[in-house]
């Protein structure tokens, strides 16, 4: 499996964009910690700010 397809669960969706929000790190330092593209994290951040009742359906 290629890394660009991987799929992420709803759950660390969640876990890393509360990371992000509320760790104080820079989303870069999430995003890297995680193992995960910045532009990932930040899209996954930008839907939950759209909806955060349900993010990741």
């Amino acid at each position: 499996m290629s890394y660009m397809t991987q799929k992420y669960d709803k759950e660390f969706k969640l876990h890393a964009v509360q990371l992000a929000m509320e760790s104080g790190k820079p989303a870069s330092q999430v995003a890297r910690e995680l193992g995960v593209s910045q532009k990932t994290l930040y899209g996954w951040m930008a839907k939950y700010k759209e909806d955060p009742a349900t993010p990741f359906v």
